[in-house]
């Protein structure tokens, strides 16, 4: 037979995988391989969201060609351990440890095929970090519902959201030890440098992570690498305005911006997928082989 290989069914099984981080620590990936040579999305939660919770949205991103990888976060979901107060691990360590573990282990299993960072929340902010410290071994960034937690990006009355939310959530985490988040509800128990991280950036707009040793936002502002930026409708954690500042911390990237207005909210696009995982689809074909991405009619922008 010729012809393009047949994608990989929707609705089959992720393989489970365990990639190790020094200290003993665990990172879960689970992983839809593709046919050899296909391009491969690794895609990074928000915070607190389990890595299971996009099994339907990565089925849907599978069905169009690339394989599918997705990550839970250091101490979510199926990765361990749990942070306690014992953990002191936040943007920074995120960046240059968890990210090129997980990415170092997924390209052995997929030697030759392009490789793209697929970043939701706050998966994308760290994953800009990473990507700036790694330009090379990406093929592209693809952020959806992803902006800058920066208060003074939100509009009006919503700019107290992070600014209040993220500031309490720091001085919570900062008594306790760590964000304990698995009793009060939201974002997951987590270690409180990463949640310090989080509420420095809401209150200063700026990428300065404790214990980092590189100036992040000078190598974010020198990306050049291709970028697909995918705002939400009702989106309150990452507004347009949001995304669109986040997106503005690269100016030398190749960007296409694009709204997807249907009113989803910040994580409900992942049960209802196919709009955007199309449209990534698209884009990353139209990425590999150097044409011009169009934003579907009905809203959004293509940025040149």
């Amino acid at each position: 037979m010729t012809g393009r290989p047949e994608p990989p069914a929707a609705d089959a099984p992720a393989e489970r995988l365990t990639v190790p981080l020094p200290g003993g620590a665990e990172l879960a990936v689970f992983h839809r391989p593709a046919p050899a040579g296909a391009p491969l999305v690794v895609l990074w939660p928000a915070l607190g969201v389990r890595a299971r919770f996009y099994r339907r949205f990565a089925g849907a991103l599978a069905a169009h060609g690339p394989g599918v990888a997705v990550v839970d976060l250091r101490g979510q979901g199926d990765s361990r351990p749990v942070p306690d107060s014992s953990a002191r691990y936040g943007y920074h360590e995120l960046a240059t440890v968890d990210y090129p573990a997980v990415f170092t282990a997924l390209r052995s299993r997929s030697p030759g095929s392009p490789v793209f960072l697929l970043g939701h929340s706050l998966g994308g902010q760290i994953g800009l970090m990473y990507a700036a410290g790694n330009p090379a071994g990406l093929d592209g960034i693809l952020l959806v519902a992803a902006g800058t937690p920066h208060y003074r990006s939100f509009p009006g009355a919503t700019a107290l959201i992070p600014l209040l939310g993220t500031g309490t959530m720091a001085a919570v985490a900062r008594l306790r030890g760590y964000w304990p988040g698995d009793v009060l509800g939201f974002a997951g128990r987590q270690s409180r440098v990463l949640v310090g991280d989080w509420a420095r950036a809401a209150r200063s707009g700026r990428f300065r992570p404790a214990g980092a040793d590189v100036d992040w936002e000078r190598r974010i502002a020198a990306l050049r690498l291709p970028v697909l930026a995918v705002s939400v409708g009702n989106d309150r954690l990452a507004p347009r305005s949001a995304v669109d500042a986040l997106c503005a911390l690269m100016p030398d990237a190749g960007l296409a911006r694009w709204h997807h207005a249907e009113p989803l909210g910040h994580t409900a696009w992942a049960n209802r997928p196919e709009p955007i995982a199309r449209e990534i689809g698209r884009w990353i074909h139209s990425t590999l082989a150097g044409e011009p991405w169009h934003a579907p009619a009905g809203g959004g922008h293509a940025v040149p």
